[in-house]
């Protein structure tokens, strides 16, 4: 009985590290406690990160990217998110708001949903506001 205590108590401590480091991490300069995407889901996501950092910026690329971590990892809000971001750059307003309601929908209230749909917002005000 005490060997199977001691084996499970060290099965514990080593059967995941990878989500033991993650669970806290920045989200722009929000730290935030969730748990982590699958790494594939996350190197996934990454890339298109990076494909919108270029100059000039590969809305492609990100968005193969960004639909390569959803089918990883569909439950995560901050994926939605960056797929709103990358329609909402490429016009494409629908898929836009569709992603931003189901990061939503995963996570109400979450802070960097309401910051870009509140962007998103405030630019076509502008663009309807602009056109003559």
């Amino acid at each position: 009985m005490l060997a199977l205590a001691l084996a499970q108590t060290s099965l514990a401590c080593f059967a995941d590290p990878y989500t033991k480091t993650r669970r806290l991490h920045y989200i722009g300069s929000d730290l935030v406690d969730s748990d982590p995407v699958p790494p594939l889901a996350y190197e996934a996501y990454l890339r298109a990160r990076l494909a919108l950092e270029r100059s000039p910026q590969d809305l492609a690329g990100a968005r193969v990217h960004i639909d390569e971590a959803l089918r990883w990892d569909s439950r995560e809000p901050q994926l939605w998110i960056t797929r709103a971001e990358i329609a909402w750059l490429a016009g494409d307003l629908a898929t836009a708001d569709a992603s931003l309601a189901r990061a939503l929908a995963l996570q109400p209230g979450y802070p960097a949903a309401i910051d870009l749909q509140a962007r998103i917002s405030a630019n076509t005000a502008e663009l309807v506001q602009a056109t003559p």
